[in-house]
């Protein structure tokens, strides 16, 4: 072993025995309020830590977002991201508790991570990992972002959001039947055009 393999290889083991566990709780909150979905809803984390979304009570998401578009899901508002999504976990109250882990590696730790969950968003039920309160992208301001784009945005969260932050089923199968129905088009579309090029100069 080289002596820079040694340096590499003990650097990764102290980073690995300092690694630690953050706890978010999704759910917990006996209020009406939605920005207390996850609690807390700000935390920093370091290389080698994981962060654990412990879905505790009612049917909730975390969701991995932008800044700008705090109720869309981070691929869809931007490709070179793909972000974590939890997608609903229904934990009733408290009998079917799941966890999502979302581990910090060295091509994601030095990045802020935004998330909301999809049956609150729109009411403030958002929260951040890793970022810098100091700069012009704080918490508060992305909390804003969400209450202000409620319902302009498309996707799920606007869709099943209701008042208690529990979507019905209704509203969830409506919603991916016309994802699907969306996606079913543009394979339809994708198929057909060359053969109408070809019908155009038989």
């Amino acid at each position: 072993m080289t002596p820079f393999s040694a340096i590499t290889a003990l650097l990764a083991f102290v980073a690995c025995v300092a690694a630690k566990d953050i706890w978010i709780q999704v759910g917990a909150n006996k209020t009406n309020d939605a920005t207390t979905v996850f609690q807390p809803q700000r935390v920093t984390a370091k290389l080698g830590d994981t962060v654990m979304f412990n879905f505790t009570n009612g049917n909730h998401s975390a969701t991995q977002s932008t800044f700008s578009a705090p109720c869309v899901p981070a691929h869809d508002s931007n490709v070179t991201i793909n972000g974590f999504d939890s997608f609903f976990r229904d934990a009733g109250n408290g009998t079917a508790v799941t966890i999502l882990a979302v581990p910090m590696l060295p091509e994601n730790v030095n990045h802020t991570m935004w998330f909301y969950d999809r049956n609150s968003c729109g009411a403030g039920g958002v929260g951040v990992i890793n970022n810098d309160e100091n700069t012009t992208e704080t918490l508060d301001g992305f909390e804003r972002n969400a209450l202000r784009l409620n319902g302009t945005a498309a996707s799920s969260s606007s869709a099943s959001h209701s008042s208690t932050g529990t979507p019905t089923s209704g509203s969830t199968a409506s919603t991916e039947t016309s994802n699907e129905a969306r996606h079913l088009i543009v394979s339809t579309m994708t198929f057909l055009v060359p053969l109408l090029g070809l019908a155009m100069f038989a």
